[in-house]
């Protein structure tokens, strides 16, 4: 009985001082997305709109389709610009796996400025909330699919 309480006493005071439950041990920084001189006019517009709702607390899912094994979406929690909690399913994930709005800014930034087709559809918020890539329009089954949804926290 006495090893019980201690056990019990033990997991209460270490739960005591825990962190919120949407933290993890090193909540990551997102790397700020700047719009450069020659940025893609498209994407430059849709920061702007993004930036100008000022959302900085917010839950990204962003699902991967290609010629590859399905995989869930990976889940994304952003608040004060860090990344807090990366999921896929019911595994966590390292967040350095997560996605940030500005990550995804990032991604299509390089896609066009590397790949053979870039098409990306933004919702008016300035969310992309489709892209799809092929990095080369002569081979075959190497493009890929990402679709986006954004839930306000």
């Amino acid at each position: 009985m006495k090893r019980v309480c201690q056990t019990v006493l033990l997991a209460l005071a270490l739960g005591a001082g825990a962190t919120p439950s949407y933290a993890v041990a090193d909540p990551r920084p997102v790397d700020p997305f700047v719009p450069g001189i020659n940025e893609d006019p498209q994407l430059a517009t849709a920061w702007q709109h993004w930036q100008a709702k000022a959302i900085d607390d917010y839950a990204i899912s962003v699902r991967l389709s290609c010629f590859c094994a399905p995989r869930a979406a990976v889940r994304t929690v952003v608040r004060d610009d860090r990344i807090v909690k990366v999921t896929r399913g019911d595994h966590r994930l390292r967040a350095g796996r997560g996605w940030s709005m500005d990550g995804l800014y990032i991604m299509i930034r390089e896609a066009l400025a590397e790949a053979d087709s870039v098409d990306v559809s933004y919702t008016p918020r300035g969310v992309p909330k489709s892209i799809a890539i092929d990095p080369d329009r002569m081979a075959a089954d190497e493009e890929t699919y990402y679709t986006v949804t954004l839930e306000r926290l």
